[in-house]
């Protein structure tokens, strides 16, 4: 499926994440990411327009601290995962991973 609305580089990236949808902590594993959001591996996918909050450290990152926001499912596969856009992030997060996505 071709999806021409991308603008952002999108690089694969296996990166555990953990999420909170409704007071409930989750946990995941991006398997592909951009500055602009990722994809969720789970065979649990929330509803589209769901929204998260979310954590994730950058491989290879040491510092120490996780890039953190907020998102929203932009779309689903059942039983197979979610696609997230980034809503929130802090200047500096998002400046983190654009870095690092121009990088890989």
């Amino acid at each position: 499926m071709e999806d021409i609305k991308r603008k952002e580089i999108r690089l694969t990236a296996v990166v555990d994440i953990n999420y909170i949808h409704k007071g409930y902590q989750m946990t995941g594993r991006i398997e592909d990411l951009s500055s602009g959001g990722f994809f969720i591996d789970t065979i649990h996918p929330l509803s589209e327009h769901s929204a998260i909050t979310f954590q994730f450290m950058l491989p290879g990152d040491t510092s120490g601290t996780p890039i953190s926001g907020e998102g929203e499912v932009a779309w689903t596969l059942k039983m197979q995962g979610m696609g997230i856009r980034i809503t929130k992030m802090s200047d500096d997060d998002r400046k983190r991973l654009e870095d690092f996505v121009s990088r890989s």
